[in-house]
This record gives structure tokens, sequence and C-alpha cells, in this order.
């Protein structure tokens, strides 16, 4: 082999010029007119398909559809099971496609587990709004209806039982009954909307396709909702139920002073003077509360001052001011500076 650096002559096995050390590299061959040039093999082919197998396309794509399950002539009509798989999407087609089928033969759409476990995300996810805010708003109406029946049952109220689960079963079983029904009817409304605005064959399916299909951002944006709802409703009423147990604890502690200066008045009306020991009233009142922590009178006027405590938060005093009318009759005023907040109305004059 010949060094193509300085021309020293090598042998054929030598890698390196043995004059220059430089690598040596066999000469290209050019192929003769009579040598064909080398073909690299054709890859195998893949077998055909079975009978019936599609590749894992939609059943109801045309035999020369593409990989989306799109018709590979443009000038091919557009059938109705292609229109509806291009609405219902990339989720459930076949599962939804199935249940059309046997709706349109009157052998009922099938149970649909998503709509009877979790109904207004499976709405949403559909994108069939108005029917998920119609499921969203009817609890509160039957609940409204419910409350309105048994008022007016009275004595019937033992029905309540009866109302309550077919409330449930309106809720749940009947939206799982009903489901691929009210789906199958929105598709089919998509369908003919899409189609009455005329167009090729493509164009009718691209407009389908984003007027139906799923929506996982609705999903999630709802369920953000009702991870914030409960935490919202618990900001606004557990403070309102604490106030409420607050002030009922201090108009029991308020009835309780009010039935003192009560007795305390009728002493006044009988003998024109008010009782010197108060306590002995006090103790003559039952029930008597525990947020009372004392009574004291004026021995002049006799207006009594009650001490109340509730929590070391909510303590404070109330004061009965006697008013008397030329019959010697007794009536008393409350008033108070520490507990406007949780008195009666009319003790905050």
């Amino acid at each position: 082999m010949k060094c193509h650096a300085c021309g020293q002559d090598n042998a054929d096995s030598a890698l390196f010029c043995s004059a220059c050390r430089r690598p040596l590299v066999a000469p290209t061959k050019t192929p003769t007119r009579l040598e064909p040039l080398a073909v690299p093999p054709a890859p195998p082919m893949a077998p055909p398909p079975a009978p019936g197998d599609l590749g894992g396309r939609n059943r109801f794509a045309p035999p020369n559809a593409d990989a989306d399950g799109h018709a590979g002539d443009p000038s091919a009509p557009l059938t109705d099971e292609e229109a509806l798989a291009a609405v219902i999407g990339n989720s459930g087609t076949q599962y939804y496609l199935d249940a059309f089928d046997r709706i349109e033969r009157s052998q009922g759409g099938g149970w649909n587990w998503p709509a009877f476990l979790v109904t207004w995300y499976w709405l949403l996810f559909r994108r069939m709004w108005v029917p998920a805010l119609i499921y969203f708003f009817s609890p509160w109406i039957l609940f409204f209806v419910l409350g309105v029946v048994f008022a007016v049952l009275g004595p019937l109220a033992v029905l309540a039982p009866v109302l309550v689960l077919g409330t449930w079963l309106a809720m749940f079983i009947v939206p799982a009954i009903m489901a691929n029904g009210w789906y199958y009817r929105h598709c089919q409304a998509r369908v003919r909307d899409v189609k009455a605005r005329g167009g090729t064959k493509a164009q009718v399916l691209a407009r389908l396709e984003a007027a139906g299909g799923t929506s996982t951002v609705a999903v999630v944006v709802a369920l953000v909702i009702m991870l914030f709802v409960p935490g919202i409703l618990a900001a606004i009423a557990l403070p309102a139920y604490q106030t409420y147990t607050m002030k009922a604890k201090v108009s029991e502690a308020i009835l309780e002073g009010t039935e003192v200066a009560n007795a305390a008045g009728q002493q006044f009306e009988a003998t024109g003077s008010y009782p010197t020991d108060i306590d002995r009233i006090v103790q003559q009142v039952q029930p008597q509360s525990k947020y009372v922590k004392g009574i004291e009178q004026d021995s002049i006027s006799g207006a009594l001052t009650v001490q109340i405590e509730v929590s070391p938060k909510v303590a404070g005093s109330i004061q009965l001011t006697p008013n008397v009318d030329a019959g010697r009759h007794v009536t008393w005023s409350c008033s108070t500076v520490d507990l406007l907040k949780y008195v009666p109305q009319r003790c905050r004059g």
C-alpha cells in the first residue's frame, strides 16, 4: 500500500507508513460498469393486520383514515359516527359511541359510573355547562322544597326519610342512568350547529373538535373552588357561631338578674322599700346561672348591678335600674357599657 503523503510502499496489512508514520488510508474502490452498486436491503414489511384489527384507530373511522381518525379522502361525505367521535374527543370515544349506538337501537345507554360518583365534575369534564350549573344549584332548591313540605306536613313529617331517599335518588341514581342519553343529545346538538355553518369535511371536523372534547381545566378549577369554599364558610360561620353562643350565655345571666329585680320590685310595691338582704333573694331564684358572678344593690336607688363572666374575654356587668310610677308599680330598665356586643337590644338603649 502506497503512502499518500510520502509515496513510501508499505505492506497491505500495515496501518501506519514505515517512513513518515502517518496513518495509511485504503483507496476507495470505484465500481466498474459491470459491477453494480451495493444497495442496502429493504426493511421487512409489517404483516397485514388481522381482520377487524384497525391498529388502535376508532372502529368508525374509514379504512383510509390517518392516525387521528380523519378521513384521507376529503371528498368522502362526513358520517354521523365520524362527527360524534370528533365531538366526544379522545377520552372514552369508543365507550360513548357504543352507548350512543345502543340508544339509537332503544336498548338503553347503560350505567355511567363517573356520572354516579362525581356527577358535577363529569358534567364539567364533558363541557356540559348548563346542566352542570343546574346540578350545582339543585340541592339548595331541593332542600328548600323539603323544608316547605315538612312545614306543611306537620304530623306527617314521619315521611321525611322517604323524601330524603327520593332526593338522594334524584341527585345520584338518576344522573347515572340518564347521563349517556343526556350526553348523546348534547353531542347531536353540537353536530347540528356545526354542520349548519357548512364548509369542507376537514373544516367541519376541526370545528366539531373545537366545540366538543373535554375540559380538564374546568374540573381543576371546580376542585380548587370546592376546596376553598369550606374554608371560606368556616371563616364566616365560626365567628358568627361563637358570637351566638356568647349571646345565649349572657342572656341566661341577664334572666337571673331580671328574676332578682322582679322579686325586689314586688317587695317595694308591698312595703315601700327595697330589700336590704339581696343575697337572700338571689338564693331563692331558680335556676341560677353559672355565668353570674355576683349581684349588688344600691340601697338608696334600688338599682342592681349584675356581674357576668362568660369567658376571660367576655366579662362585664349590666345595670338594672328601677322605674316607679304613681301607683308604686316598679319596672326595670337594662343597660351596659362593656357587654354591648352580647346583650339583647333592650339593654343597648
